[in-house]
């Protein structure tokens, strides 16, 4: 990358974080009041705003979303979500492809994060990994939402991929989950956004991301025993899918 070139994405990521900043103050009251009124109804609507916010700011710095696997989705079916996680571009391409509402599980530390994480403490649930409290914790809520039929988001890695590495080893969090709410789980493929933002957001670049769903993994029948299996078979969904 030549100087220029890094000048100019440098310019780019700060128009990014500006257009960022405005669209979700902008949207704040239409996320918060009506999840306040009704999680579940009120979700909707919020999920809608959040997803004008999304494609909007992205859309702004020249970031364009293609989605694929969408048939893979049955309506009214609750899932749980497993995605890859290299770039901060990946929570508004979940944001952007997914059809409707949903709860993303995040560490603690995204609530100091300047507006965005006054909000994620209604469009998400927040987990201190260091604690086993609150890993409890946080998986109860989760099912709770599950069963009002709201999706549930991961990043199986457990935090945003720093390493060479295509896909890190998973956690068991998701696939605990999926196992003891019998939910089925979509491996999901979130590609080209560490290309156009790395980890370090030390630049970035316009492009096209392409998010992929992958067909549905069932869960009903296997036991914790089975655990492995189940995340071995997300883990490799999701690499196959990287890799085409």
């Amino acid at each position: 990358m030549t100087n220029l070139v890094r000048f100019l994405s440098k310019i780019l990521l700060l128009w990014t974080w500006f257009n960022f900043g405005w669209l979700m103050l902008l949207s704040l009251p239409f996320v918060i009041i009506p999840i306040m009124i009704s999680e579940k109804q009120g979700g909707r609507i919020a999920h809608w705003v959040m997803r004008i916010w999304g494609m909007g700011f992205c859309t702004l710095s020249g970031i364009f979303f293609k989605v694929k696997g969408l048939e893979n989705l049955k309506k009214d079916t609750a899932y749980i979500f497993t995605a890859n996680h290299g770039s901060f571009l990946d929570s508004p391409a979940l944001i952007a492809s997914i059809p409707e509402q949903f709860k993303a599980l995040g560490k603690k530390e995204i609530l100091s994060y300047p507006i965005f994480g006054f909000v994620f403490r209604y469009i998400g649930v927040t987990v201190d990994r260091s604690d086993p409290v609150s890993r409890r914790n946080s998986l109860v809520e989760i099912r709770k939402k599950l069963e009002k039929g709201i999706h549930i988001v991961f990043f199986p890695e457990g935090s945003m991929n720093r390493t060479p590495e295509l896909l890190r080893k998973f956690y068991d969090g998701a696939f605990w989950l999926a196992i003891e709410t019998q939910t089925q789980i979509i491996p999901m493929a979130i590609k080209n956004s560490r290309n156009l933002c790395p980890h370090d957001f030390s630049y970035l670049r316009p492009g096209r991301i392409t998010i992929e769903f992958g067909k549905p993994i069932d869960t009903k029948g296997f036991t914790i025993e089975e655990l492995a299996q189940i995340k071995d078979q997300t883990h490799n969904a999701i690499k196959q899918m990287l890799e085409a």
